[in-house]
């Protein structure tokens, strides 16, 4: 397997377009390292590979509802000995965007776990 290119340290996320931006607001309120897609049109247009190889390189873990899409990618780069940061892939039936409770909901969810993660997801998908 490859060798990690950044150190172990607190989790660092990049939320896809999918997830709100003010999500990310309100975890880097709370003192997390979170970037939101939706605020840089660079990082908005990039397709799936290059959002996973961007946020890879900046050491940060991709979280997304995009499923279909990246569950196979991080296998592709998994049989092929590449490690990424780490995906969290999360449900629209749980984070529904429509509901009240969105993205409050997901600022939860995303906090408990940075919080019960002080290290590194490389390679690993979670799901919430």
């Amino acid at each position: 397997m490859a060798t990690q290119p950044w150190p172990a340290r607190a989790v660092r996320l990049l939320l896809d377009v999918h997830h709100s931006r003010h999500a990310a607001a309100r975890l880097r309120e709370l003192g997390h390292d979170v970037e939101a897609a939706a605020d840089h049109p660079d990082l908005a247009k990039l397709d799936d590979a290059a959002l996973l190889a961007v946020a890879t390189a900046d050491g940060r873990v991709v979280v997304t509802e995009n499923v279909a899409d990246f569950a196979p990618l991080g296998q592709v780069w998994s049989s092929a000995g590449r490690d990424h940061a780490g995906l969290v892939l999360t449900s629209p039936r749980r984070f529904h965007r429509g509901r009240a409770s969105y993205p409050h909901d997901l600022v939860q969810a995303l906090d408990a776990l940075l919080r019960a993660t002080p290290g590194d997801l490389v390679s690993q998908t979670w799901w919430l």
